[in-house]
């Protein structure tokens, strides 16, 4: 029964259908985590990383969806050796003119610091027949690392790419990292990059979408210390809050960054996890993952104007929410950890906001990770990560209205 939605006879009536089919898209034998998924128009391409004891044989993959599955797996060869990391995946995105872009990261090797590396880039102009040689995205030397990058198509059909980046806070007396954003070129490499937020958390997720007015939105977990204006004067360990701007000409400028929710979560560490943002005739709405005064779990909020409203409890025992619209309405994946028979497991909710969830993966099993893209008009996909054999896989669903 298919209670998320309608009623089985309703169902009937207005022909929609939410598929139970579990795909597998990777072999039980290969470990494959930090899956992606990118829409542009009628193109669903996903990508993840298979990684190995030996990191320098690490690979990523990636493939198309056609007719109701994701058909041949391919390889991006110059990346070979990339990082995998759930949170700061690798990610390929396709420019409207059809040029494939994988970012990916890899580690510094004799860094000084056991988190640092750099990203890189590889472009293909036939679908992933071919590939370019890699290229580094920043050349200053004073950026020692950068990462937790997000990509997204923008109104003028060019990419656009944000990520932390280490260089010298944009305020001297901040800490954290900066946000810099970047878009592509004719010339098939990321160009014009500038700083243009700071003081954001080291670890978390970022978030850069486009809604269907042009506009450009960015979201992230900020570090709000003792003397600024939002800290709560409540101890001395720092506030990481969710935080947002937003760009009305298309990147070439962010106005000043605003609370999405005063949570004031004091944490002296990064939580790994981020943001999501999408948006309705409603108005936009964001939700994420917060522990502030021990009232943990997944949280939304609708802007209005200029402020985003007072949060919306979504889920105590969530994690990873991703959340995405279609068709007026809002979707939200994330990850829910529970208990039966003295046994644990973690299944994969989607959830409508609207107090309606339904459980993804299959039940009694263990899950992480999930993400979500638009397919069509009329469907999406759900991809995560599946623990219960040895080497972890992929697996997705096709949800049909």
């Amino acid at each position: 029964m298919l209670l998320f939605f309608v009623s089985c006879n309703k169902e009937v009536k207005t022909k929609k259908k939410l598929t139970n089919k579990i795909m597998q898209l990777t072999s039980n034998s290969v470990n494959s985590e930090a899956v992606f998924l990118f829409n542009k128009d009628t193109t669903t391409l996903i990508s993840w990383t298979e990684w190995y004891k030996d990191a320098t044989e690490n690979q990523l993959k990636f493939a198309f969806y056609k007719g109701n599955k994701f058909d041949t797996i391919q390889t991006v060869p110059p990346a070979k050796g990339l990082q995998v990391h759930s949170e700061s995946m690798a990610k390929i995105g396709m420019t409207r003119s059809g040029v494939l872009y994988a970012v990916y990261r890899r580690k510094t090797i004799n860094s000084k610091s056991r988190f640092g590396g750099h990203i890189y880039y590889t472009t293909s102009s036939d679908l992933g027949k071919h590939w370019s040689l890699e290229k580094k995205l920043v050349a200053a030397t004073s950026s020692t690392s950068q990462a937790f990058f997000d990509l997204a198509l923008l109104p003028d059909g060019t990419l656009g790419l944000i990520w932390l980046d280490s260089r010298t806070p944009l305020k001297h007396e901040e800490r954290g990292k900066n946000i810099f954003f970047a878009k592509t070129t004719v010339n098939n490499t990321f160009a014009n990059e500038k700083a243009i937020i700071g003081s954001t958390c080291e670890c978390c997720r970022t978030e850069l979408y486009v809604d269907n007015a042009k506009n450009i939105h960015v979201a992230y977990r900020n570090i709000i210390e003792k003397g600024e204006f939002d800290f709560d004067n409540n101890g001395t360990v720092e506030i990481r809050d969710m935080y947002y701007s937003i760009s009305k000409d298309n990147g070439k400028t962010f106005e000043e960054p605003i609370a999405i929710s005063n949570d004031n979560w004091h944490i002296n560490g990064c939580p790994h996890t981020g943001p999501s943002l999408a948006k309705t005739p409603e108005g936009l709405r964001a939700v994420w993952f917060t522990a502030a005064d021990h009232n943990r779990g997944i949280y939304y909020a609708s802007k209005k104007n200029n402020a985003f409203q007072k949060r919306k409890l979504l889920s105590k025992e969530g994690r990873h929410p991703q959340m995405i619209s279609n068709k007026n309405k809002l979707y939200v994946v994330y990850d829910m950890y529970y208990e039966t028979a003295g046994k644990g497991y973690t299944k994969i909710i989607l959830d409508d906001t609207k107090g309606q969830q339904k459980e993804i993966s299959k039940p009694l099993s263990n899950n992480n990770h999930a993400v979500i893209a638009k397919n069509t008009a009329n469907s999406y996909i759900i991809a995560w990560v599946n623990m219960d054999t040895r080497n972890p896989k992929i697996n997705y669903k096709e949800v049909v209205f």
